[in-house]
């Protein structure tokens, strides 16, 4: 893992360069400082302006199908293998405090420049620019000390799972037991070959020991261009044998929604 106080930033990017032909980089984490950091409830617009940030910066060079996650042509790409932008609060505070960019696919030598470049976070309704500074790049296996990267048996929302298709049928009529949350939630792991958890309870929303709770709706769960899920849930989820992170699901996932933690 490279890092930025062992080694002058311009030897360091160009080693990682070099280093990334035979063992692709696949995650770059962010620590982020600004007078006020954004909330928890903000974790899906604060992505979004980070995935917009890197955006600018990488496309001074060539299109990204990992950064952008679509084709040239536009079109979007499937099977969760591009970036996923996942701000998260780590110490506890109700704030974020670490950037967690980490696309499957593996970053090019263009993708690593431009992470390297990425150093601020534009906010909007006048609040303060965040400063983000790269601590670490490299592989996933890498970073199994950082939570979202962990394993565990035992797995907690700590951001609404926002449901890719509606529960309800309207008239009052009751939800197919195939669009239940949990049903949902199911079909979610199912897609990203994990497996069959042993039990899953629903919880209320994003705790952290001594601070008040923050409920799912207190949440910003709506995309810039308008799109947003079928209703939120949240889950402690647990497995018969440890599973590695990151778990992220649902609507918006590569944006830090559905995310979970080792609880």
């Amino acid at each position: 893992m490279g890092i930025t106080s062992s080694l002058s930033q311009a030897v360091w990017l160009k080693h990682t360069i070099i280093t990334s032909l035979t063992a692709p980089v696949t995650v770059a984490r962010y620590t982020l400082h600004a007078p006020l950091l954004p909330s928890i409830q903000d974790t899906l617009p604060f992505a979004e302006q980070v995935r917009r940030a890197l955006i600018r910066t990488c496309m001074r060079t060539s299109h990204s199908e990992a950064i952008i996650g679509k084709t040239v042509d536009g079109t979007p790409l499937a099977g969760h293998m591009h970036a996923h932008y996942l701000a998260t609060d780590e110490d506890g505070d109700g704030r974020l405090d670490h950037v967690t960019i980490y696309a499957p696919c593996g970053f090019d030598p263009d993708d690593v420049q431009a992470l390297g470049r990425l150093t601020r976070i534009f906010q909007s309704g006048n609040r303060p620019e965040v400063r983000a500074v790269l601590i670490g790049l490299g592989q996933r296996e890498q970073f199994e000390q950082v939570p979202i990267f962990a394993a565990s048996c035992t797995w907690r929302s700590v951001t609404p799972f926002s449901l890719p298709r509606f529960a309800s049928r309207g008239d009052r009529k009751p939800p197919r037991p195939r669009d239940l949350p949990e049903a949902q939630l199911r079909r979610e792991l199912q897609a990203r070959h994990l497996p069959e958890p042993v039990s899953m309870q629903r919880i209320t929303g994003y705790e952290v020991h001594g601070r008040p709770i923050v409920r799912w709706l207190e949440f910003h769960t709506r995309r810039f261009k308008g799109e947003q899920g079928y209703g939120l849930a949240g889950f402690t989820i647990e497995f018969a044998e440890e599973v590695g992170g990151p778990i992220t699901l649902g609507f918006a996932c590569h944006f830090g929604l559905g995310l979970f933690m080792p609880a």
